[in-house]
């Protein structure tokens, strides 16, 4: 009889085992397929085709010294109205939106707001309140107007000021690699 006992109990112990890690993988599985509950920052699955159909990874230097395929809007309808906004400097970054949008959305942004998979340039930035909280969306965008105001229409050299500026160490080093 003990043996018989300590088989159940192995047999018992083996079973839960085999639940558990059934029940892990899933779990994963769903994760994994985005079979998950939507949220409401859930990006539909129109944004996601539209952030990944851009390039295959976001932010690389391109031949043409951009870090994205220009897509999507460039005109400024969607940007947010800037007498939305209380504090001076995002005011401004929103009037600069709007006069500048097909420059703004040749423009990577580096605050990463592409990883949310909704984001697709820093125009983008603009047309919700991401910018309004965000340094690097303001200052992108302040960059961008004030060389265009200084005559430099090549959005690549606006990238490269902006890469200076804001981008990691390894996108700086890509600039300076970068021939021409």
């Amino acid at each position: 009889m003990p043996s018989l006992t300590r088989h159940l109990i192995f047999f018992g112990i083996g079973a839960g085992l085999a639940a558990l890690v059934l029940f892990v993988y899933t779990q994963y599985r769903r994760l994994e397929q985005g079979n998950t509950r939507p949220t409401a920052k859930a990006p539909t699955t129109q944004q996601r085709q539209r952030t990944s159909s851009q390039s295959p990874i976001l932010g690389r230097l391109r031949r043409d010294g951009l870090r994205l395929q220009p897509s999507g809007r460039s005109d400024s309808s969607d940007v947010l109205s800037p007498g939305q906004f209380t504090r001076p400097e995002v005011k401004r970054a929103y009037q600069i939106a709007r006069k500048i949008p097909a420059t703004l959305n040749k423009l990577y942004c580096w605050c990463k707001c592409e990883n949310r998979g909704i984001h697709r340039s820093n125009l983008a930035c603009f047309e919700d309140q991401m910018a309004a909280r965000c340094a690097v969306c303001l200052g992108t965008a302040k960059i961008a107007y004030e060389m265009k105001q200084k005559g430099v229409t090549d959005p690549a050299k606006i990238q490269a000021a902006v890469d200076k500026e804001w981008g990691p160490k390894w996108a700086r080093n890509q600039q300076q690699n970068q021939p021409g």
